[in-house]
């Protein structure tokens, strides 16, 4: 989430959905476009199970900002092992 919290206060706004945590490895080409980018992952970071991080901006459960989590050991979302590192 430090890298997301970077990308918001350079840019105003945190990536969207679709842009993804891709948006932090590679400028994103949809809008809307960072006007302040820098690369702050050199590839998107997997989870401790190996898959991607699922995140949602505007999130669920966090509609002012984004969610980010781990779908957890079963690689399933939205299951009662998703982990929400909190």
């Amino acid at each position: 989430g430090t890298q997301l919290q970077l990308y918001e206060s350079m840019n105003g706004f945190y990536p969207t959905t679709e842009q993804g945590l891709q948006a932090l490895v590679t400028q994103p080409s949809t809008d809307p476009q960072p006007t302040r980018w820098y690369q702050l992952f050199k590839q998107v970071p997997k989870d401790p199970w190996g898959s991607e991080y699922i995140y949602r901006c505007p999130g669920q459960k966090h509609p002012d900002s984004y969610d980010l989590y781990s779908a957890g050991p079963d690689r399933r979302q939205d299951t009662g092992d998703d982990d929400w590192g909190e």
